[in-house]
């Protein structure tokens, strides 16, 4: 992020299909408006699974029933109640976005938008 935060993700698969999107080490929740509430993680994972899945699937809750979601409580991508999240669904996805496509390695042509 510009002011120095980090976003990290480790991502296991196993080997009956599921996998683990685990975000331990992300930054702690900022004074700012660029938290994010976990349902943009969420929307990011589904989309980048889509994306590179290749074949057109519904877009559903059910895209991620073998996935895992680790987003610990307190950073800027669980933030507590009442954290300001204005600008969690514009800049912040889209960095998530960023981050999902370096961690799968997917060549791209620009940043990531979701």
């Amino acid at each position: 992020m510009d002011n120095g935060a980090t976003m990290t993700v480790e991502i296991t698969i196993d080997g009956d299909g599921g996998a683990v999107f685990d975000f331990t080490g992300t930054s702690p929740q900022m004074h700012g408006n660029m938290n994010a509430p976990p349902a943009i993680t969420y929307s990011a994972i589904i989309y980048m699974l889509r994306l590179l899945i290749g074949t057109d699937i519904p877009l559903n809750q059910g895209c991620l029933s073998a996935v895992d979601v680790v987003i610990p409580e307190g950073t800027f991508l669980n933030p507590s109640p009442g954290a300001a999240v204005a600008c969690g669904n514009t800049h912040t996805s889209q960095r998530l976005a960023d981050l999902l496509l370096q961690a799968f390695e997917a060549a791209s042509g620009s940043q990531g938008y979701i």
